[in-house]
């Protein structure tokens, strides 16, 4: 036996079947961006500067549709719920400000191939998805980050932060706000251990 849809799924569900059975159009795509918080200034700057690597992300994200779990081996997606910007484009943003405002470097740019700087920092966005089983509802992340020092190539910190957050109602945009909830959580955690590694390297 299937397990019952979440409660954001099941009402996309009913009115996906509705609009179907009285001959109407398609639902309306409704489009989402992550809402991440802007982090607040911390400590004096450092003297390194980073440059950010585009983000990669799995095939499960990058299809743009907003994704559930029925179980650990079943994917889905919501038709009518999508990205409107890549979430990984919206979680590198967010890191690279996160930085900035720790003063864990002077300056923190993105990838353009041509500014020099003391280290590269890049990662993976692994999971972001809504999650209908093993207990109610919930959304989960988890986001990989690795720091290279440039002059060597050596890896210098690496680490993987995994959050969940409940669904706080039966709206999709409730899975997003878990979401963003997570994603912001995850962010802080890496950047605060990035930071306190380069502030009292071993």
């Amino acid at each position: 036996m299937h397990p019952s849809p979440g409660p954001a799924k099941a009402v996309a569900l009913a009115v996906v079947a509705a609009c179907v059975s009285c001959g109407g159009s398609a639902p309306p795509t409704n489009y989402y961006v992550l809402d991440l918080p802007s982090p607040e200034p911390a400590q004096e700057s450092l003297d390194h500067t980073a440059v950010v690597m585009p983000l990669r992300a799995g095939s499960v994200i990058r299809q743009g549709r907003i994704v559930y779990r029925e179980s650990p081996e079943q994917v889905g997606y919501y038709e009518y719920h999508r990205w409107a910007e890549d979430p990984e484009d919206s979680v590198g943003r967010f890191l690279a400000q996160e930085l900035m405002a720790r003063g864990t470097f002077a300056a923190v740019v993105p990838f353009d191939g041509k500014t020099r700087s003391d280290f590269l920092l890049r990662g993976e966005l692994r999971r972001l998805e809504e999650i209908d089983y093993d207990g109610p509802v919930h959304v989960r992340t988890e986001l990989a980050l690795e720091l290279v020092e440039v002059r060597s190539g050596r890896l210098v910190w690496s680490g993987v932060s995994s959050h969940t957050e409940p669904v706080a109602s039966s709206e999709v945009r409730s899975v997003v706000s878990g979401m963003s909830a997570a994603i912001g959580a995850g962010l802080s955690q890496l950047a605060a251990e990035i930071d306190r590694h380069l502030r009292s390297p071993d």
